[in-house]
């Protein structure tokens, strides 16, 4: 028997005695009428109140003498009769109910009622707040789960045909948020909501969303707009009130929300409509875009609502972004160095209206934590809050200021360095072939990089691949060479852009392998070969404490050095001591960065190319 269709026939013959000759027409009159009787819902969680439905085929039930007994851990708070085909129970199911099926007996006047396994007790169950939308609006549902284990990525709800789940957070193993949207000619009434947890395991609020017959419609126009440009539009929206709250306004394509549209202003005229004003990315998805409307807790969601067609690029919006690097992870286990030597070049158009951008606050992890394409103390942002001496490439030609420096900073966040959400907020810039490949010239030698395609993103880049040290030569300056390509960048000898790192280095002393131990109350001496770099780039010894590898004292942070290049520094006691126990990464790297450049007729003239020497170790502070 199906749990959710657990159904009784009953059957009332009302027997008589054939004794006594009584006539058929006596013996149909004694018969009493056959019906079904079923319950709805025909399950309930654990420490639940729920409103138990009884229904009949024929009339079975009679006002004021109708009782339901479920059971031990079940108790009816009361009983209303609507007819004699229908009631109503109120049940209260006790936290430590037993799990599984249960008979139900109904009981009116002097008949009884017994429907086997008709109801079942289950240990999970959730409510959801508001349960009812109108058909056209968007709005925002709490999800309260007992006895849940609601996953991130896992979990999501189903509120049946009709209604759209943009989104649903799990904030915790019973409690969620999700956003939903009823289409405008969603079926109105009552619907059961069910959150599938993964695996087939699903838990069910019966009839728990109400779609009201109450519509909300809207219109926005214009239909079309185009990447790059600023557009007036309108929206007309029946049944709302613009003027209870500021309007908000948010653009989803066909991968959900999307940032890479900004408004600029939104003015209201009356209730029902308003007009603004919105600049699209130069770099917008393509495609058609819905609108989800929201003033104050109201939301109205406009399907379909414009199409968003390509706006064309041009070779005077177009920036470089270009590196050649080596970087070297020595393996805790057996002491060894995997290499990777690489070279890179992305021709791309900076987005327009830019996307909003974290702050890179994570300045030696040889990661762009923040997606500007600029790492560690090439990223102004490090230079900025002091992680980076700001004589790390002083021009060609002068005298920098000496420099010997310790440093520690520590992150104002407790939770560590913050990285932002990267380019899942943000649109990926288009990116402009240069032919086949592209290639760095030098008098010593030549690098020539591929064009791949990331089909996910459309990123169009250059790589060398497969480079080992014999490419890369160390105090030697680069030409950048594109091939051409008649629909993408031009042929162009763009001199001297490319340096790399005065002279190789190794890392001399102390064996930062096999769980070296180093106690923070005692100095820290480090040594490696001279790289060179002094004055013309910078040499750093870093430490990252992330709180997932033991937070310093007050909050996470960095750590380190920028020593002249004279091959022996020393970390004082107390520096050290500001570090938490634990296992830590230790980055060393030398670094120098190129003049200004760009393309000839392009207007961004400000991109530098960067090149690291990068060893990564690790070791254990006590």
């Amino acid at each position: 028997m199906s749990r959710h269709n657990a159904v009784l026939l009953i059957v009332l013959l009302g027997m008589t005695a054939c004794a006594g000759g009584k006539d058929s027409a006596s013996e149909e009159a004694g018969r009493a009428e056959a019906g079904t009787l079923s319950v709805a819902p025909d399950f309930g969680g654990l420490g639940t109140d729920l409103e138990l439905r009884l229904e009949g085929t024929s009339s079975m039930l009679a006002y004021g003498a109708t009782s339901v007994d479920l059971g031990e851990g079940i108790v009816v708070n009361g009983v209303d009769v609507d007819s004699g085909f229908g009631g109503r129970a109120q049940i209260t199911i006790a936290e430590d109910a037993a799990l599984g099926p249960r008979d139900v007996t109904v009981v009116s006047e002097d008949q009884s009622y017994l429907l086997p396994g008709a109801f079942t007790v289950v240990a999970e169950s959730f409510r959801i707040e508001p349960d009812a939308g109108r058909m056209g609006e968007t709005l925002a549902i709490d999800f309260l789960g007992k006895n849940t284990a609601w996953a991130p990525g896992v979990s999501w709800p189903d509120f049946g045909e009709g209604v759209t789940v943009r989104d649903f957070t799990v904030l915790t193993d019973n409690l969620a948020t999700a956003t939903v949207t009823v289409d405008i000619d969603a079926a109105p009434g009552w619907r059961d909501v069910t959150v599938d947890n993964g695996g087939g395991e699903r838990v069910t609020n019966w009839q728990g969303f109400k779609i009201d017959r109450v519509g909300l419609a809207a219109t926005f126009d214009p239909p079309i707009a185009e990447q790059g440009d600023t557009v007036e539009f309108t929206i007309q929206a029946r049944g709302t009130d613009f003027l209870s709250a500021t309007p908000r306004l948010r653009f989803d394509d066909r991968f959900g929300p999307n940032a890479d549209i900004v408004v600029d202003s939104v003015t209201v005229l009356d209730s029902e409509n308003l007009y603004g004003r919105m600049t699209l990315s130069n770099a917008a998805a393509l495609g058609g875009r819905d609108v989800q409307l929201t003033v104050g807790d109201e939301g109205v969601a406009i399907p379909e609502a414009f199409e968003v067609i390509g706006g064309g690029w041009d070779v005077s919006n177009v920036a470089i972004d270009l590196s050649f690097t080596v970087v070297r992870v020595r393996d805790n286990n057996t002491g060894e160095i995997d290499e990777r030597v690489r070279a890179s070049c992305t021709f791309y158009i900076p987005l327009d209206p830019p996307c909003p951008q974290p702050q890179e606050t994570s300045c030696a992890d040889g990661v762009d934590n923040d997606f500007d394409s600029w790492i560690d103390c090439s990223d102004q942002d490090c230079i900025d809050i002091g992680a980076c001496p700001s004589a790390g490439s002083p021009p060609s030609g002068s005298e920098p200021d000496l420099y010997d420096l310790n440093g520690v900073i520590v992150y104002p966040s407790s939770d560590g360095a913050e990285v932002g959400d990267g380019p899942d907020d943000c649109p990926f810039p288009q990116t402009v072939p240069a032919g086949e490949y592209v290639w760095l010239e030098s008098e010593a030698n030549v690098i020539t990089m591929v064009r791949t395609y990331d089909p996910e993103s459309g990123t169009v880049s250059y790589v060398a691949e497969g480079l080992t040290m014999a490419d890369y030569v160390p105090d030697n300056w680069y030409d950048l060479h594109t091939q051409g390509q008649p629909d993408g960048i031009g042929e162009y000898v763009i001199p001297r852009v490319q340096p790399t790192v005065p002279s190789d280095w190794e890392w001399l002393a102390p064996n930062l392998w096999s769980n070296y131990t180093h106690n923070r109350a005692r100095p820290f001496t480090f040594e490696w070969t001279p790289a060179g770099t002094y004055p013309d780039a910078i040499f750093v010894f870093s430490i990252f404490n992330s709180q997932e590898m033991g937070p310093m004292e007050g909050g996470s942070g960095w750590g380190g050095a920028y020593p002249m290049d004279d091959g022996a520094h020393t970390m004082s006691a107390a520096e050290m001591s500001l570090f938490s126990p634990g296992v830590v990464p230790v980055y060393t790297y030398s670094f120098v960065q190129g003049p200004e450049f760009g393309l000839p007729d392009s207007i961004y003239q400000t991109n530098r190319a960067p090149s690291y020497i990068y060893l990564v170790q690790q070791m254990v502070l006590e």
